[in-house]
């Protein structure tokens, strides 16, 4: 009889949890909401991709190739790291270490033969020609690549894995960037995502985006900049749920720890 009672205890017990646990509230979370699901193919105007332009302390990776080796050894040496550490077991940057040359306040960088070179509101295009060119009065064709060594984007707030990431290209979008965060989470408004830009002259930029819709890809900022921020602001009844969340749950905790009681009580009489 024990058995039993214990048996129909134990059966109340996942019942009870199982009801708890599908009762939940599911959301089916969308973006682009006013693209048609009817169709294969739309396509949208998009916002024209403009390279980014390089600002004071950016890290520039600049690799010089010569015929002449050891000419190629000294050129290079300033792309050694600046600074050490390592990267989050998260995948993102903790004091990941970054090589290149780093761009002081007035915009210069310093590189063997050429000495100083202005390079500050110039694209990666232009500081390689620029290279290019002073290190053509020293060697014959010499090849130049120039890329950001420091190309950070920070995303805050109601995302899966918030944290700052090094991205390896130039024209990430706010797309790429929530994904390498882990996509918004249910409490996320994806209508009102906040994008924090430093502008050329230093001053701070705050630009709304509404992912809901499909407008965000001609959005000036849709496209992302070094040290861009990116956050995602939390609904406005973030607080409530998880408040009622949290009541449910000792609740059922109560509720189990209860029954467990009675069915111990039970069994040792």
């Amino acid at each position: 009889m024990a058995k039993r009672t214990a048996r129909s205890l134990l059966y109340i017990l996942v019942v009870m949890m199982s009801t708890s646990i599908f009762s939940c509230r599911i959301q089916r979370i969308a973006y682009f909401k006013d693209i048609s699901d009817s169709i294969d193919t739309e396509s949208f105007q998009t916002t024209p991709i403009s390279s980014p332009v390089v600002m004071a302390d950016d890290v520039l990776n600049i690799m010089v190739q010569t015929l002449d080796p050891n000419a190629n050894a000294v050129l290079n040496q300033g792309n050694l790291a600046i600074n050490a550490g390592a990267t989050t077991s998260g995948g993102g940057l903790g004091q990941q270490a970054v090589a290149g040359y780093l761009v002081d306040a007035d915009g210069f960088i310093h590189m063997p033969y050429i000495g100083d070179l202005q390079v500050k509101n110039m694209t990666t295009t232009q500081v390689r020609q620029a290279v290019q060119n002073k290190m053509s009065m020293y060697f014959k064709d010499p090849v130049v690549n120039v890329r950001f060594s420091n190309f950070k984007i920070t995303v805050l707030g109601e995302v899966r894995n918030p944290t700052s990431f090094l991205v390896p290209n130039e024209n990430p979008t706010i797309i790429d960037a929530i994904g390498l965060a882990g996509d918004i989470t249910i409490y996320g408004r994806r209508d009102n995502v906040m994008l924090i830009r430093t502008g050329t002259s230093g001053q701070r930029q705050v630009t709304r985006i509404n992912l809901d819709s499909s407008s965000a890809f001609n959005s000036g900022s849709f496209y992302l900049r070094p040290n861009d921020v990116v956050y995602v602001e939390p609904t406005s009844d973030r607080v409530q749920s998880t408040s009622a969340y949290r009541t449910r749950d000792i609740a059922v905790i109560s509720s189990a720890l209860s029954l467990m009681i009675i069915i111990t009580a039970r069994l040792i009489r």
